[in-house]
């Protein structure tokens, strides 16, 4: 039986930190109705914006390429 770990989510906080970006360029990156094509997929929890650990994953790989 293999276990599974619970999904990740990270606050801005720790994005910026693994990213080098600062909380401004995250929040311009951010996939959001004022920006459609954002590259940085969010979730909203209330006022709170986080980030799951694929889409983090998936963003940091799009800035590599």
């Amino acid at each position: 039986m293999e276990t599974q770990l619970p999904p990740t989510l990270h606050k801005l906080a720790g994005v910026s930190t693994r990213t080098g970006l600062s909380r401004s360029a995250l929040y311009r990156e951010i996939n959001s109705e004022a920006n459609p094509t954002g590259r940085l997929k969010v979730v909203r929890i209330g006022r709170s914006v986080r980030v799951r650990e694929q889409d983090l994953a998936d963003f940091i790989n799009a800035l590599a390429s």
